[in-house]
């Protein structure tokens, strides 16, 4: 089925993020109620490393156990990122911590795991081998060895509350936490990419299937997408649109989610892609590749509307509490219905090596929202180009809202 976009229409999200998921999530503001919309947004700079280098990922599993992946530039003659390290804040301050495994830090991933704490793993192998693999485990008193649960590299994690984290494996398998233990969950579909969820009787997990309706045949894709759904009891998988491109069919044609955004058991949005593999090298103009949009209404899926403005088809990166969505090219999606460019500041005058005349770009790396508070952290680099002497600063920035403190 070939997908239709229709014009743009007041997105139906808005109202039910406004109104909460009815569950209290890492990061989400504590009440029920939709906060005031905020005029204005601008990421504000709390910390400015001395040294070149950037900031790659973090993970927060509390407001005074905040963990974040670094690295200063190193010696190399590609430019990769060399020695790598970890910030740690405890409710006051920033320290620079050692790696408590060895690896290669742009290799390297953080990822909170509610109250079984927080999950490094890295490498030594550029192409990420499992024998080359290291784990590591903070409990929120030290680093440790992984001695249960996930201990292999992780696709996708989904916390809907400190005793209730879900986990994507590499392997495809779904391991969940319920605030004493692990177990493995499988799935009723063979490819799953991404989670997402509302709450404890509302998780999604999705990808494709090679399975089933639409799947092989004359003509037929490889595979086809797939919104596996847990009410609780547990995982099924629900109804989704078949697709097929028109004859002549392309080489090695194949459908898929990679990505879900649940903000409750009424609404929820996958976005996917509709493409081939190859290209058959005859005189036949081939179609384009489509991206795929669906909605979940509470029981069916059908063609996503477009959201709101700038924002009409940007992907959310980040729920922000009941305010709405953080979206890919730092935009942001109020529960109103308003699309903003948050605001970049530059660099202080006091920032070492960086001249007022410079010209810098704020790149974040990782969207951060603090448990139990409505605050958000952004982590990444800012390039500096000056003539001579162009740098790269390894930076935190907090989220100011304007109106508030």
């Amino acid at each position: 089925m070939r997908r239709v976009r229709r014009p743009a229409a007041a997105a139906v999200l808005l109202a039910v993020v406004a109104a909460g998921c009815g569950t209290e999530r890492p990061g989400k503001d504590t009440d029920a109620k939709p906060k005031p919309r905020a005029t204005g947004l601008s990421w504000e700079y709390e910390r400015i490393d001395a040294a070149d280098g950037e900031l790659i990922d973090g993970a927060a599993m509390a407001p005074d156990d905040v963990w974040v992946l670094g690295s200063d530039r190193g010696d190399t003659n590609d430019g990769r990122l060399a020695k790598g390290h970890l910030l740690h804040f405890d409710g006051k301050k920033w320290s620079r911590e050692p790696m408590p495994i060895k690896g290669k830090p742009f290799l390297s991933r953080l990822e909170s795991l509610g109250s079984a704490g927080i999950w490094l793993h890295t490498t030594e192998n550029s192409a990420a081998a499992p024998k080359n693999a290291r784990y590591a485990l903070w409990d929120g008193t030290r680093w440790g060895p992984v001695k249960d649960g996930p201990a292999g590299p992780i696709k996708d994690v989904e916390v809907i509350a400190p005793d209730d984290v879900w986990v994507l494996q590499d392997d495809g398998k779904v391991t969940h936490w319920d605030g004493s233990r692990w177990t493995v969950t499988p799935l009723p579909a063979e490819q799953i990419v991404a989670l997402g969820g509302s709450a404890r009787d509302d998780v999604w997990a999705v990808g494709a299937r090679t399975t089933g309706p639409g799947v092989g045949g004359p003509g037929g894709e490889a595979r086809q997408p797939a919104a596996v759904h847990f009410d609780g009891e547990e995982w099924s998988l629900t109804k989704t649109p078949t697709f097929r491109f028109p004859d002549p069919v392309p080489p090695e044609p194949y459908a898929e989610f990679t990505g879900v955004d649940v903000v409750s058991k009424t609404y929820a949005r996958v976005h996917g892609r509709h493409s081939y593999k190859a290209y058959d090298g005859e005189e036949v103009r081939d179609p384009e590749p489509e991206g795929v949009q669906l909605s979940w209404d509470g029981s069916r899926w059908t063609d996503s509307e477009p959201f709101p403005g700038a924002c009409e088809y940007r992907t959310p990166v980040m729920r922000d509490g009941h305010r709405g969505f953080f979206m890919n090219g730092n935009w942001h999606l109020t529960t109103d219905g308003t699309c903003t460019k948050i605001k970049k500041r530059r660099l202080p005058a006091t920032a070492a090596g960086v001249r007022p005349e410079s010209g810098q770009q704020l790149w974040l790396k990782r969207i951060i929202p603090v448990p139990g508070t409505d605050k958000v952290l952004g982590v990444g680099k800012v390039d500096v180009t000056q003539a001579g002497s162009p740098t790269v600063k390894a930076v935190v920035v907090t989220l100011k809202r304007q109106g508030s403190p």
